[in-house]
C-alpha cells in the first residue's frame, strides 16, 4: 500500500477505530487501516514485553512468561537456558564483568508462549559498568538476537530480530532502561517492517528492589521514538505512555502481565495525522489496538 492510498484509507475512518482481541485473529474481517494499526500495535506490545524482561539479567535470558527448570531453594531465579562465556562477577551482583551469551533453540525453546512456542537464537553481550561496586546496572549489546513465535497450529509464525544496545541503571527505588535498537519484524501474511527504536523506560517499583531479586509490581513510563519502514511506508512516531503501564508481579502462568495502562504512537501516517493506541485491560488479557485521527 503506498502512502497516498494509506492516507486516503485512514481519512475515511470515523474519528476513531478500536480493535480488541488477540494476535493475528484480529486481522479477520477488518480493513487495511485496521490491519496497519494491529501491525504497529503488535510491534509495540512485543517491545514493551521485551523491555520489561530486560529489567533483570535473569529475565533477559529467560523472558518473563517462559518456563525453565524450577529455582532451587537458594535462588530466586530459574536456571537460565544459556550460559555465559565467562562467569567472572567481581562485585557479586549477578551481572558478569564481561560475558557473551550465545542462544540456540533448543535449549532456548519455550512451550506455552501465547499457546505456542518461543525460540531464541543469537548473541547477547553483557558488561558490568562498575564491576567493583554491586548494583542493578548492565550494558548489553544485541547481535542478531532473534525471537521466533510459532502458534500451536503453525498457522502463525513471526520473527523479531534485534541489533543494538540496551543500558540499565538504577537503585532500590527505581530503574532506567535506555534502548537503541534496530529491529526486523515479520508478520503473517504481511511484508516485513524495519523499526529503529530509541526508548527510555522508567520503572517505579511498588516495593524496594533487591539486587538479584525478582521484579516486584510497579509502573512503566516509556518515552521515545520508532522509525517504521515497510515497503513505501515510512513513519517517524513519537511513543508515550499517557497512562503508565501497570506490571503485576502476581500475574503468573501467562506472558501478558501488564494489567492496565495505555501506550500511543503519534505521527503522520501517509497524509493523515493520527495515533495508534495500545490499551492493556487486565492480567492475561491481550491489549487492544486502534487508530484515532487527530485532524
Amino acid at each position: 500500500m503506498n502512502r497516498a492510498r494509506l492516507g486516503l484509507t485512514l481519512a475515511a475512518l470515523v474519528s476513531s477505530a478500536t480493535i480488541y482481541g488477540c494476535g493475528d485473529d484480529l486481522l479477520e474481517g477488518v480493513g487495511p487501516a485496521d490491519e496497519f494499526a494491529v501491525d504497529i500495535g503488535e510491534t509495540l506490545r512485543d517491545e514493551v514485553e521485551a523491555a520489561l524482561s530486560s529489567l533483570t539479567l535473569g529475565s533477559s535470558l529467560d523472558p518473563i512468561g517462559t518456563t525453565q527448570a524450577p529455582p532451587d531453594a537458594a535462588s530466586v531465579v530459574a536456571v537460565p537456558c544459556v550460559s555465559p562465556s565467562s562467569a567472572a562477577d567481581s562485585d557479586g551482583d549477578g551481572v558478569p564483568d564481561d560475558a557473551t551469551y550465545l542462544f540456540t533453540a533448543p535449549p532456548c525453546r519455550f512451550t506455552g508462549w501465547r499457546g505456542g512456542t518461543l525460540d531464541i537464537v543469537g548473541s547477547l553481550r553483557i558488561q558490568d559498568p562498575s564491576s567493583t561496586s554491586a548494583g542493578f546496572g548492565y550494558e548489553a549489546t544485541l547481535t542478531g538476537l532473534r525471537s521466533r513465535f510459532t502458534s500451536a497450529d503453525t498457522k502463525v509464525i513471526y520473527d523479531v530480530t534485534r541489533n543494538g544496545t540496551r543500558t540499565l541503571s538504577g537503585s532500590v527505588s527505581g530503574l532506567l532502561l535506555t534502548a537503541e535498537l534496530q529491529i526486523i519484524r515479520t508478520f503473517a501474511g504481511h511484508p516485513d517492517a524495519a523499526v529503529d527504536k530509541q526508548w527510555n523506560l522508567t520503572f517505579t517499583p511498588a516495593t524496594q528492589l533487591q539486587i538479584n531479586g525478582t521484579l516486584p509490581s510497579g509502573t512503566l513510563d516509556i518515552a521515545g521514538t520508532i522509525d517504521w519502514t515497510r515497503g513505501t511506508e515510512h513513519f517517524v512516531l513519537q511513543v508515550t505512555t499517557p497512562t503508565p503501564l501497570q506490571y503485576d508481579a502476581g500475574c503468573t502462568d501467562t506472558v501478558q502481565r501488564i494489567s492496565a495502562g495505555n501506550m500511543q504512537a503519534s505521527g503522520t501516517f501517509g497524509e493523515q495525522e493520527g495515533i495508534v493506541r495500545v490499551t492493556w485491560r487486565g492480567c492475561g488479557t491481550e491489549p487492544g489496538f486502534g487508530f484515532e485521527s487527530t485532524e
